[in-house]
């Protein structure tokens, strides 16, 4: 079974790069049995400065980005505490807290976005379990993290200085690409993951995105979504964030060696492409989108504390 899905996300991924040369299609991929799923036709960005794209009826689509300044001098930075210095996923709970996690170590803190303290952590086992954590996403009451290799980690908050059970699922997308990055699909009830590299090498021109159904505790149909995506002002996207944002329901993703933002919906139709102030952002590994008022990007360190930066919507 494993298999059988795996080609489907592989071979799609295999001839993108030739898609994105030749057009500006962007395509999702087949499911498992080679049923062909949905697809819609988008156009590629012509700068960075696009900030509306064309849906399948030639329908002008808003963006989310545009409702914030993300302007030096409108921003607001924190620093984070020692161990958050490799801050690698926040996570927005359905009461608006917003969470936080390093990349080495299963520890999950509830953090003060104004100034950077932590308010509550708690522990995945006890001694605190030990991966790659490269993402974190919420439902409800349930918390998930996710690994480069693809192992699923679910748990429930836990009091502060607890330490909580958890269970591990291998999802099988380590098998596909180094994965970072992750949020929460509410209308497709799915968990969505970011590949930023692909284990046979990238794709040139492609964004793509893992899913996983959280009911079926399987991937979801279907598993993977590919954008062929030309005419942005990096040369590459190397995902490292996913946020859902649940207004427009498009989904913003930031690579964070190129710190950048990319938008798109579900349909894979590209929306807009913003670059991040280069001064504010040493490496951008967590986004989360806090109501419509404000975008938050967390930073690693790179040899230093680990920051916060908050965008706030224009009045």
């Amino acid at each position: 079974m494993k298999g059988a899905w795996l080609a489907a996300v592989v071979a799609p991924l295999a001839v993108v790069a030739a898609v994105a040369v030749a057009s500006s299609a962007v395509k999702t991929d087949q499911a498992p049995r080679g049923v062909g799923l949905a697809s819609s036709a988008a156009k590629a960005l012509a700068s960075s400065a696009a900030t509306t794209d064309q849906g399948p009826r030639g329908v002008a689509v808003a963006s989310a980005l545009d409702r914030f300044d993300l302007a030096v001098e409108a921003a607001v930075q924190v620093r984070l505490p020692v161990g958050l210095r490799e801050v690698s996923g926040l996570a927005v709970a359905p009461d608006g807290h917003v969470f936080a996690h390093a990349d080495e170590r299963g520890i999950v803190s509830r953090v003060h976005i104004c100034d950077g303290t932590v308010e509550q952590s708690f522990s995945l086992g006890s001694p605190p379990v030990r991966d790659d954590f490269e993402g974190i996403a919420i439902v409800g009451e349930r918390f998930f993290l996710i690994t480069s290799a693809g192992r699923l980690y679910e748990t429930r908050e836990g009091a502060h200085g607890a330490s909580v059970p958890y269970t591990v699922v291998e999802t099988g997308f380590g098998e596909v690409c180094e994965v970072e990055g992750m949020t929460w699909d509410p209308v497709s009830r799915t968990l969505v993951a970011g590949c930023k590299e692909f284990r046979a090498g990238r794709p040139k021109g492609s964004v793509a995105l893992l899913r996983w159904s959280v009911d079926a505790k399987a991937p979801a149909v279907p598993p993977s979504l590919t954008l062929a995506v030309t005419g942005l002002p990096t040369k590459n996207f190397r995902t490292s964030a996913l946020e859902h944002d649940a207004g427009s329901g498009h989904y913003i993703a930031v690579a964070g060696p190129e710190r950048h933002l990319l938008e798109f919906t579900s349909a894979g139709v590209v929306v807009a492409s913003r670059a991040l102030p280069r001064q504010l952002h040493r490496q951008p590994e967590g986004l989360a989108l806090v109501g419509d008022s404000l975008l938050v990007i967390g930073d690693e360190g790179a040899g230093q504390r680990g920051t916060l930066t908050c965008y706030r919507a224009r009045r």
